[in-house]
């Protein structure tokens, strides 16, 4: 999932200037970064605390859900405002993948090997850092366009919501495994 989020946001960040230039007539390039920053820390703060509430994997769900729309949407922002907003949705829930990654990882893992099993971990940042850049541009040449890029940022987010769905802490399904029950419970009410 981890890496499905930052290659899907990478391929499109990377190729930010450009497309505010070309997709919306944004000529300074450094105001898309800017707003993309602020929504990119606000979205570490808000998305670290929601998922406090209602937990990881729906907090994950929510944000990979919005990014399918709005990476499905893309294309269609072709003023200067619509690109504005679809990039600061994009940098608000990049940034909140960038907060819950590292507590899904304490989550699931422990925070005994925290530093080794998030290393592990954002080593898919690294990847979908140097792979969606690249590949962006390179659909970017080849088409003339950002089209494909979208599409697969948006079938990304998508496989990464439905993931979202699947996945279970691994200590229920430990304990599913031993009591032989659906959901680990033993029995009675919560």
């Amino acid at each position: 999932m981890f890496f499905f989020g930052t290659f899907a946001g990478l391929l499109i960040i990377g190729q930010m200037s450009k497309i505010g230039l070309e997709q919306a007539s944004i000529s300074n390039g450094f105001l898309l970064v800017v707003v993309y920053a602020i929504f990119n820390f606000i979205g570490r703060v808000t998305w670290g605390t929601i998922s406090d509430y209602i937990g990881r994997t729906a907090t994950l769900f929510t944000m990979f859900a919005i990014q399918a729309l709005i990476y499905f949407l893309f294309s269609s922002f072709t003023n200067p405002v619509a690109l504005l907003i679809g990039k600061s949705v994009v940098g608000f829930t990049f940034g909140g993948m960038l907060a819950i990654f590292p507590v899904v990882t304490a989550d699931f893992y422990g925070v005994k090997n925290l530093g080794l099993n998030y290393g592990v971990m954002i080593t898919a940042w690294g990847v979908g850092g140097v792979i969606g850049p690249l590949l962006g541009g390179i659909a970017r040449d080849l088409t003339g366009g950002y089209g494909i890029s979208y599409l697969v940022s948006a079938v990304l987010s998508v496989l990464g919501a439905v993931l979202s769905l699947i996945i279970r802490h691994p200590e229920a399904e430990d304990r599913k495994g031993r009591l032989g029950e659906p959901d680990g419970k033993t029995g009675g009410s919560t």
